[in-house]
């Protein structure tokens, strides 16, 4: 039987087999009749005309139980969902129906055991990507310092072989080819304004990187000013704004795109906007996941996961605009991945 109290009942009157937890609830036992049993809850009237009449099949109602006890603690009013189902025909031709019986602070507690695990699992993702983070700044100033420095190296010698006549500039040139690329790539995986200069100045770059890559046009707005954020709420904004910036410059091709940022003495909000195709938020979110929803279900569960807010309007032909909106908050102790981090301002 279910762990609920539960109880198989024919027609509306008696209790052919009842759990335990049913038993230990009502004091009833097999055998007994139903309205008896519930006689502790107000309100049973739907349930027990239901039953005899035989239809709805499935129902719910929602009753008060006073229990008859001496005891302050039990004698509280408690309020039960009581729900129903109609079973299958008895070998007798009788109607069965269970009828389970649920309190609703196990309700309750159970969603608040559900909202606590998101909050974990939101709080994993933002760990997770800082911990992403950190990789990409060591492969970052890996390319930068390692690979980058010995092409430089090998360029010069290119140059001392053709001042001795040599014919090497088809080598030269790839060797520029791949200086360049590299510093493109180790920007890509960590760009250093980002941790230098702030979330501000990483956005301006990233909004000239993108218009060397896509044909729409992308550009920042902002009030000109820093918002103080911290190191962790600075890679999660940027992260996140990326991710947005790049959707809209593929599917709002060839339109403009606006990053902007905004902020008072409590929040900063930041917002990608496009006037692009858009699309049905409800459809593309309601349907089974898919690969091309997963970046901005990831983008709504790092910002939830760092306190924020992340809201997506967007309409058939009316373009679309994202949302970001984190607390402002002063950086103490450096950050939570570079020792010497200062705050930026």
């Amino acid at each position: 039987m279910l762990d609920l109290p539960s109880a198989v009942v024919s027609g509306a009157d008696e209790i052919v087999v009842c759990n335990d937890s049913w038993s230990k609830l009502t004091g009833a036992q097999p055998a007994s009749e139903l309205a008896s049993s519930l006689r502790g809850f107000s309100s049973i009237e739907p349930l027990i005309g239901s039953l005899r009449a035989g239809s709805p099949t499935v129902g719910a109602i929602t009753a008060v139980r006073t229990p008859d006890v001496a005891t302050v603690a039990e004698s509280l009013p408690v309020e039960y969902t009581i729900r129903w189902r109609r079973l299958y025909m008895s070998p007798d031709d009788r109607a069965l129906a269970l009828v389970v019986l649920q309190d609703h602070s196990e309700v309750e507690h159970l969603a608040s055991v559900i909202s606590s695990q998101r909050i974990r699992i939101n709080k994993l993702m933002v760990r997770q990507t800082l911990i992403e983070e950190t990789e990409r700044r060591r492969l970052g100033r890996a390319l930068h310092d390692v690979v980058s420095q010995n092409l430089g190296l090998i360029r010069m010698d290119v140059k001392r072989l053709l001042a001795k006549g040599v014919d090497a500039d088809d080598l030269l040139a790839i060797i520029d080819r791949v200086i360049k690329d590299t510093r493109s790539l180790s920007f890509e995986l960590s760009p250093p304004v980002l941790e230098d200069l702030g979330v501000i100045p990483a956005l301006q770059w990233l909004a000239e990187h993108l218009n060397k890559q896509y044909r729409s046009k992308i550009r920042v707005e902002d009030g000109g000013c820093e918002p103080e954020l911290s190191s962790e709420t600075r890679t999660i904004v940027f992260r996140a704004v990326r991710e947005l910036a790049i959707n809209a410059a593929k599917h709002a091709e060839g339109s403009d795109v606006v990053i902007s940022c905004s902020h008072d003495d409590r929040a900063v909000r930041f917002e990608v906007s496009d006037c692009g195709p858009g699309f049905d938020v409800a459809a593309t979110f309601g349907g089974g996941v898919g690969f091309q929803r997963f970046g901005l279900l990831s983008v709504e569960q790092q910002v939830r996961g760092i306190g924020g807010m992340f809201e997506l309007v967007s309409n058939v032909g009316e373009g679309t605009r994202a949302t970001i909106t984190v607390a402002l908050e002063l950086e103490e102790g450096g950050s939570h991945d570079e020792p010497d981090d200062r705050r930026r301002r």
